[in-house]
């Protein structure tokens, strides 16, 4: 296949970098190949980016929300029915399986659907008029001006358009930054659906976050950064948009639990759903499950009965059709992931692995790892308390509900979990005591998505909230208008 030699996207057009650098692109199924190159941008190209979406948000703004959503259903439509080089770029760049790579751009088309499907309930989100014998006053909700919009390399098409979408229809135009491991798919994305939209309204720059990243975060005409990715970097942005009062909405991960109770049916469906749980972009998810807490009682038979399934998964290039998991993202990850593991294994773990490789031959040319169980783990290794991002899963056993919830509730996370019980308003009650944004009753993960609902997570998985309707206001500032008098 042919390497793919894309531009950054600034004021409608396709441009190199300044410095006229580029970053090469690697396949991390195969290490030695490249698989394309973006452009190496410094603070200069998001200065000119930056220009552009301030240029253009005033005129976008004063659109009526109707003509604006016209322009995101024209997107949305365009994204829905992309043509496969898409997604295969997307596969190339960070290995997960094609499906998945499809699932990734589908996705920014079923966000907006909530806000496109009923432009009503959107309209009376932005402008709220109350009115007594006093008088009356308007609530607008009106744009924050230019976003950035900051998104990692595992789900990065889903993860720019949940903040593409709201921000756009609330009237802001948009800078975006791709991670230097996956930008080739969402260039595809935007090469898809930048014509049907006005010049500047949406800009995307590549280069390397400490750059990019940085300079957007600082830049002083962003008036709020919507940032996805590691809480390292993440803090990072935090700090410098608290330095002069802008905001940020953060989605910076989480060590997600999934809690078995003593009464669950341990059957090929439950076993399957927390296999697919962690597996799923070979655990390269912010709401994966990172840790399983099992009842004693069924402990046993809920480690043999993953086993069993695991033992069908298939590991090579996602591009494979009859591959199930693909390769880690990049060699940084695939170290740290190795890394918890073999400290695991030090500490006296059982590390056990299950399924077989695609291509034994081409195995040690890429960041492959077959999915893996970890029990006889202590609560304070690593493996168990940091978010592994790696298709590994530590299973420890409980005895007691309270013990449940407290082991939940102890991390620095809260992003997602789970409780699975047979007894529905049993595990309801448990749920709320869980300290995460999304906690779901007898499933984890995609399955537990409404576009409806707001997501994200407390402690250090962040703040705010991206879909639904807080989704939206995230992206706007409330003013009041008043003409309200006194009594006589």
């Amino acid at each position: 296949m042919i390497a793919l030699d894309l531009k950054m996207y600034i004021d409608g057009h396709w441009q190199d970098a300044g410095s006229g650098d580029r970053i090469a692109v690697r396949n991390p199924a195969r290490t030695a190949e490249v698989v394309g190159s973006v452009p190496d941008g410094r603070a200069e190209d998001v200065d000119r980016a930056v220009a552009a979406a301030h240029r253009a948000q005033r005129e976008w703004a004063r659109l009526p929300l109707a003509d604006r959503a016209a322009h995101l259903k024209e997107a949305a439509a365009k994204l829905a029915s992309i043509d496969p080089s898409g997604p295969e770029a997307l596969t190339r760049e960070m290995g997960k399986i094609l499906a998945e790579s499809v699932m990734d751009f589908q996705a920014p088309p079923w966000a907006w659907s909530y806000y496109l499907d009923d432009l009503d309930g959107v309209e009376g989100l932005l402008t709220e008029r109350l009115s007594d014998e006093a008088g009356g006053l308007e609530i607008r909700r009106r744009p924050v001006g230019v976003v950035g919009a900051i998104v990692p390399w595992n789900w990065p098409i889903a993860l720019l358009g949940v903040k593409l979408g709201p921000a756009l229809l609330a009237g802001n135009t948009v800078v975006a930054v791709p991670s230097p491991y996956a930008p080739l798919g969402v260039l595809k994305a935007i090469e898809a659906i930048g014509g049907v939209l006005p010049p500047g309204v949406v800009n995307v720059v590549t280069g390397l976050g400490e750059y990019v990243g940085a300079a957007l975060a600082a830049h002083p005409d962003v008036a709020m950064v919507a940032f996805t990715g590691g809480a390292d970097a993440g803090r990072s942005v935090a700090q410098t948009l608290a330095s002069d009062f802008r905001r940020g909405v953060f989605e910076l991960g989480g060590n997600d639990a999934a809690v078995l109770l003593d009464d669950v049916t341990v059957d090929d469906a439950l076993v399957r759903g927390l296999a697919a749980g962690f597996t799923m972009t070979s655990g390269q998810v912010c709401f994966a499950v990172k840790r399983l807490y099992v009842h004693e009682s069924v402990f046993a038979d809920v480690v043999a009965g993953l086993g069993d399934v695991l033992q069908a998964a298939v590991v090579g290039d996602g591009l494979d059709p009859d591959v199930t998991m693909g390769p880690l993202a990049n060699e940084r990850q695939f170290k740290w992931f190795r890394g918890l593991l073999a400290e695991a294994e030090a500490a006296g773990a059982s590390v056990r692995s299950f399924g077989s490789p695609r291509d034994a031959a081409s195995w040690d040319q890429g960041f492959f790892h077959l999915p893996t169980l970890v029990t006889g783990v202590r609560p304070d290794e690593r493996i168990v308390t940091k978010e592994q991002f790696g298709p590994a899963l530590p299973v420890i056993p409980f005895r007691t509900d309270e013990e449940a919830v407290a082991v939940a509730n102890g991390t620095d996370y809260g992003l997602t979990a789970s409780i699975w019980s047979a007894d529905r308003s049993r595990a309801w009650e448990l749920a709320g005591r869980v300290d995460a944004g999304v906690v779901a009753v007898n499933k984890h993960g995609f399955a537990s998505f409404d576009v409806r609902a707001p997501f994200g997570g407390v402690k250090s998985s962040g703040y705010g909230r991206e879909m639904g309707r807080d989704g939206l206001l995230e992206f706007t500032w409330a003013q009041q208008l008043n003409d309200r008098h006194l009594a006589q």
